[in-house]
């Protein structure tokens, strides 16, 4: 078992989900096969604009492919996506810091020297 998959199976034993122990975007991460800490271990702030930003463009783009470009695009569909992007970002950071808080972690580099994973 590598190190990364260690972690993971030892994050969920003290109650994270599968989740949120994968990096952030794990798509990207997944198709570039780069290591990524997970995301428990991210700034809340760092997740909230990713999130924001991705989910803002993928929402838009998925609602002007399906249903925008046949009614016409419309200012209040472009806050609507806005919306929807900064809610997801939100609703992502605060529930990765109350779970980083609950389960007591910190730093990423100080946590695995700490446990001895390096």
């Amino acid at each position: 078992m590598e190190k990364d998959e260690f972690v993971q199976v030892y994050l969920i034993s003290l109650g994270a989900t599968k989740d949120e122990v994968k990096p952030f975007p794990a798509l990207f991460y997944k198709l570039t096969g780069k290591k990524g800490k997970p995301r428990l271990f991210e700034s809340p702030m760092k997740l909230f604009w990713l999130e924001t930003v991705l989910g803002t463009l993928s929402w838009g783009f998925f609602m002007w492919l399906f249903v925008w470009q046949f009614i016409g695009l419309d200012i209040t569909q472009l806050y609507a996506a806005l919306l929807f992007g900064i809610t997801t970002g939100a609703i992502l950071a605060i529930k990765v810091k109350r779970k980083a808080k609950r389960l007591k972690l910190y730093q990423w580099e100080k946590w695995l020297k700490d446990k001895d994973f390096t």
